[in-house]
């Protein structure tokens, strides 16, 4: 199933460093994270306003360790949902340091069940398990199996806007971060460099 929670911990690609607005990472934590939500793994193209309803989170709080505030990989991405929901606590576990999978199981029908005591505390901590969200979620899966099973130009279509990659992929390039960048490399894993040379698959 395409909805599923990381296998293995979180391989930060990109490491930027020196802005003194943490909001100055959000294109390389669009792309650090696959334009999804770290909680609940909604995508931008499911919303409305896209990247618009996505949000920078704090693993460490702003409150309890201020200065880590504007540490890269201190930072996730998660959509304004969860992260209100979430609100100044610290989450039960850290992608960068927890298998998600361990701890957590998307299932069938858009429901998430905790595998462990800190998968359940998340799962309360940003109301996964929230009735509209999991109805949303099978919703999704739904629509993907019944696109996947149609042979056509339409299905095709729909498939690609509503589980390819948001169109306005950063350019990661360009962009100089005051303090460097210590993962150099991750510039040509980056979905929009992939995407040039025609690396990028059309679903995920």
């Amino acid at each position: 199933m395409f909805l599923q929670y990381p296998a293995t911990t979180h391989r930060r690609r990109h490491g930027p460093r020196g802005y003194l607005d943490y909001r100055h990472y959000r294109p390389w934590l669009r792309d650090e994270f696959q334009f999804r939500c770290v909680y609940c793994l909604c995508r931008e193209r499911w919303f409305s306003d896209g990247d618009g309803s996505f949000s920078i989170d704090h693993l460490r709080p702003q409150s309890a360790a201020p200065e880590r505030a504007r540490e890269y990989d201190n930072l996730v991405y998660a959509c304004w949902r969860c992260n209100s929901a979430k609100q100044d606590t610290p989450p039960p576990l850290n992608p960068g340091r927890d298998v998600l999978a361990d701890h957590l199981e998307a299932c069938n029908d858009g429901s998430v069940r905790g595998r462990t005591p800190q998968g359940e505390a998340l799962i309360r901590a940003c109301r996964l398990d929230r009735p509209k969200l999991v109805e949303f979620r099978r919703g999704m899966i739904a629509l993907r199996q019944l696109l996947e099973g149609r042979w056509d130009a339409a299905a095709d279509e729909l498939l690609r806007k509503y589980f390819g990659y948001p169109d306005n992929l950063p350019r990661l390039a360009p962009l100089r971060p005051p303090g460097g960048n210590l993962r150099l490399e991750g510039i040509d894993e980056s979905c929009y460099e992939l995407r040039q040379h025609g690396d990028l698959p059309d679903l995920y």
